[in-house]
């Protein structure tokens, strides 16, 4: 495999845990329900700190970003009148937090710390899913959650005012800055998402077709 396909492999796949964050958010403000494999990856990839690989990130396969690279897909090639607003909304939004907290290095030293002891926690409280989730919840409101910049969250009152909801979506936004952290370190760009969007389609079409034959 010629490098500069390796490469933008790698970029779209950590696109679209970007866009698998942001479709998370989403479908849980809207619903309150979302796909357990996919919420369980991206959840996941918060604590993957020693990065082997990019897979790695996202369990050591891609079966679970695959809400993630449909997400991409559908964007990507709507036209502008049908494109997910709300999936754009939080796309960009999730961008824009990361580019804030990486201009931000005591929050960003400050939420490295408190992963650290989220991931110590996790293994302690690991038959209590949702305590884990409060606790993500609880490390973005206190480290991302003091940017200047919040995330507007659209759906439906009853989900946005129910409490475990709500720490779930805090969770979600959470993981999606860190693939944008991700994403950022495999040198991506904002506006890479628009320029090389015929890339990011025919990986994410090639990446969906070998999950869809296995």
């Amino acid at each position: 495999m010629h490098i500069n396909e390796k490469k933008n492999i790698e970029r779209s796949l950590a696109l679209a845990g970007i866009f698998q964050s942001a479709a998370l958010v989403r479908d849980l403000a809207r619903t309150g329900k979302v796909e357990k494999l996919a919420f369980d990856t991206s959840i996941q990839s918060i604590y993957t700190i020693d990065v082997k690989s990019v897979e790695h990130v996202y369990g050591g396969t891609i079966q679970g970003l695959r809400l993630g690279l449909q997400a991409l897909v559908d964007l990507l090639t709507a036209t502008k009148i049908k494109q997910d607003r709300e999936l754009m909304h939080y796309l960009i939004g999730l961008m824009h937090l990361e580019r804030k907290l990486f201009r931000s290095p005591e929050i960003k030293k400050n939420l490295g710390r408190r992963i650290k002891h989220a991931i110590s926690q996790a293994n302690y409280f690991s038959a209590s899913p949702q305590l884990i989730i409060n606790g993500l919840a609880d490390i973005y409101v206190t480290t991302l959650g003091t940017l200047s910049f919040r995330l507007h969250i659209i759906g439906q009152g009853k989900y946005l005012t129910h409490a475990e909801t709500i720490n779930r979506i805090r969770a979600a936004l959470l993981a999606g800055v860190r693939s944008a952290a991700l994403w950022r370190q495999l040198q991506g760009t904002r506006w890479q998402l628009f320029l090389m969007r015929h890339t990011f389609i025919r990986i994410g079409k090639k990446l969906l077709t070998g999950l869809n034959t296995t």
